[in-house]
């Protein structure tokens, strides 16, 4: 009896997932057509080089910020912690005159952040909302501290590399995130700790039932968040060849719009990092395209409010579908 009933569960589950691809190739396809209707540079290999390197960082903290949404949590505060984490790499780097001491100090300022998130989330069991809205102003406040509240130029060419460097037209950081996206999906979807994850999401206390321990989950998965923050970081400054206390502002709510987007519940449990691949990439091409065609900045901020609005709006009705 089990088995007839699982697998049409399976079935319509993955019928929905390849609707909801289904639909997010066809925007981005539509989305494409028509920005390059309105620019013919929309598909120049130049344009295509800047929209990629744009939506790299976008890509990691997308990735990670699935992670967090998958068990029913969220992080306001990668933005802020981008900024933190390339100052302390900045200054690592500046006063040893060691890239790899400033990699190391990047990525280890912003698992920091994240352990913080994941002790008083996943341990305190205090709300994802509240602490990271405390971290997203805490990192942010650090960052200014580090900084002086101005930037940094970088001109070390280590550092630099994998943000700033292009393949002919495709930037080294567009294989990169690639093969983080290849990392993580074995992570998600081939180990333990990837099937605690969903199982976070789903129902936390259950999961403890079974003899999971999600508390401990959630501290790692908001570590790794952090770890992907400070990689973010590095190719930040690479790409503008200095380090700045206001980078990544508003780019938790440009990852939670691409997540969601891309089919990930806010209620946690239910995702898929592919979804979230495409929807940083038709939230990119919008982006993008509104920048090439003038659209005015303050009207830019607008549509993205409408975006998130109506992701969300599409996600509350899908939930409450499933029902």
């Amino acid at each position: 009896m089990p088995s007839t009933t699982q697998a049409p569960k399976l079935s319509l589950s993955l019928d929905g997932l390849m609707l909801r691809y289904a639909v997010l190739v066809g925007l981005i396809i539509i989305a494409s057509v028509g920005f390059s209707l309105a620019n013919d540079n929309f598909y120049s290999l130049t344009n295509l080089g800047i929209l990629l390197r744009s939506i790299s960082v976008l890509f990691l903290v997308s990735m990670g910020m699935t992670f967090v949404m998958l068990t029913g949590g969220i992080d306001l505060s990668v933005g802020s912690n981008v900024a933190f984490s390339g100052g302390v790499g900045v200054v690592t780097l500046t006063s040893t005159g060691s890239a790899t001491l400033g990699f190391i100090a990047a990525v280890l300022a912003g698992m920091a952040i994240g352990w913080v998130n994941g002790f008083f989330v996943g341990r305190l069991r205090l709300s994802a909302f509240m602490v990271t809205l405390a971290t997203f102003a805490l990192a942010r406040g650090l960052a200014l501290v580090i900084y002086g509240a101005d930037s940094i130029n970088v001109d070390n060419a280590t550092f630099l590399w994998l943000g700033g460097t292009s393949w002919g037209n495709m930037p080294v950081v567009i294989p990169f995130v690639a093969a983080v996206f290849v990392g993580l999906s074995v992570l998600l979807y081939k180990t333990v700790f990837g099937r605690d994850v969903y199982a976070s999401g789903s129902n936390f206390n259950t999961a403890f039932v079974l003899g999971r321990r999600p508390d401990q989950t959630l501290v790692w998965v908001y570590v790794l968040t952090g770890f992907l923050a400070g990689l973010s970081a590095i190719i930040t400054v690479g790409r503008v060849s200095s380090g700045q206390p206001w980078t990544g502002l508003y780019l938790e709510f440009d990852a939670i719009t691409a997540v969601i987007l891309g089919g990930t519940a806010l209620a946690g449990g239910r995702g898929r990092l592919m979804g979230t691949i495409l929807g940083v990439l038709l939230y990119g091409i919008i982006i993008n395209g509104l920048v090439l065609t003038g659209t005015n900045p303050f009207l830019q901020s607008l549509i993205k409010g409408l975006i998130l609005l109506g992701v969300v709006l599409l996600d509350a009705f899908t939930q409450k579908g499933r029902n």
